[in-house]
């Protein structure tokens, strides 16, 4: 059975596309706000020590990068941001991403060039990922690209786990869920 779609407000095209279903935007929201909890529930236990603003704007990056990844896997947004007239705004869309990391390092204080390369290897296997014209190579790309993210991740000595949780959804979100195109 098909689930109806919804026609969404032009002001969130770039979050659910021009139409969605009820049960995708419900399941991107709770993304969010379980990536909230998570990145909160990480925060407590770590040794970091921020002020409030940082961690509001730590938990709204949070939130947007787990409704990202789930929002990435919809019809809705895929659709939205697939098909050759969409080459800018996906290139946009990967552009704009380099603020996540940013942010995440700023509040954290957790810049270094190993996190700094780690993020130029993420946008720029995207960029790769979205010039691929065949889907199912898109696919087979992407999942490698994470697979050697994961090992790079996993062997630069990244010992934050806040860290480990951004960059594991960052790559999710931009190499499979962002990257490829599947309707």
């Amino acid at each position: 059975m098909k689930s109806k779609e919804i026609k969404i407000p032009k002001f969130l095209h770039e979050l659910h596309g021009s139409s969605s279903t009820l049960f995708d935007i419900i399941i991107t929201y709770a993304g969010g706000v379980l990536a909230i909890i998570s990145v909160y529930l990480l925060y407590l236990k770590s040794y970091f020590s921020i002020q409030l603003w940082e961690l509001i704007l730590l938990l709204l990056i949070s939130g947007d990068i787990g409704a990202g990844v789930v929002a990435n896997f919809t019809r809705g947004t895929n659709s939205y941001y697939s098909g050759e007239d969409k080459r800018k705004l996906r290139f946009c869309f990967i552009i704009l991403h380099i603020l996540h990391p940013i942010i995440f390092l700023y509040v954290l204080n957790l810049f270094s060039y190993k996190s700094i390369a780690l993020v130029v290897f993420v946008i720029i296997c995207t960029f790769f990922i979205d010039y691929i014209k065949v889907k199912e190579k898109q696919r087979i790309i992407a999942v490698f690209c994470l697979v050697i993210g994961f090992g790079i991740l996993l062997n630069i000595g990244i010992a934050s786990e806040l860290l480990l949780w951004f960059f594991t959804l960052y790559m999710i979100k931009l190499f499979i869920g962002f990257g490829v195109r599947r309707y």
